[in-house]
């Protein structure tokens, strides 16, 4: 006669534990979409927030130039993150539409962000990263009209 009560201990334990292995990574599974979610709506929010403060200096540089008798040349500065939520972005104007706008976008995750701005004075720009932004009044392009150049520093 043999003795199998050892054999159904090691049984359930083994069960007990694959039971277990799988319930935690259904956890961490879900849990992981749930930040990555999460992560992307924080980097949305925050590149709306950095798209606003940038849409209003430039109207700001805007009505200064608007409101000036000869303004000949004019430069604002501003500090930008140069991450959010530790991904990098960037920002561009974009011209192609009826009106202008910004572009700020990331690659990991792939988030965009549109902001709209009411410039009266033509706004020109090159695609920059966060960080130091610059918005000069001056003849960017030469073409002999005075432009908003909107760039990274």
């Amino acid at each position: 006669m043999t003795d199998e009560r050892a054999v159904s201990t090691t049984v359930g334990f083994v069960t007990t534990l694959g039971v277990a292995s799988i319930l935690i990574s259904g956890l961490l599974i879900a849990g992981g979409g749930f930040v990555d979610d999460q992560r992307e709506r924080t980097i949305r929010s925050e590149m709306q927030v950095i798209g606003q403060q940038v849409a209003s200096d430039i109207d700001a540089t805007d009505r200064l130039v608007q409101t000036g008798e000869s303004v000949s040349e004019l430069r604002v500065t501003h500090q930008l993150p140069d991450r959010v939520t530790g991904a990098q972005y960037s920002i561009e104007v974009d011209n192609s539409g009826s009106q202008t706008r910004l572009k700020l976008s990331s690659d990991d995750p792939d988030v965009t962000v549109w902001v709209q701005f009411d410039a009266q004075t033509e706004v020109v720009g090159e695609r920059f990263t966060g960080g130091d932004l610059v918005i000069r009044y001056a003849d960017a392009d030469l073409d002999g009209d005075l432009e908003l150049e909107v760039t990274g520093r």
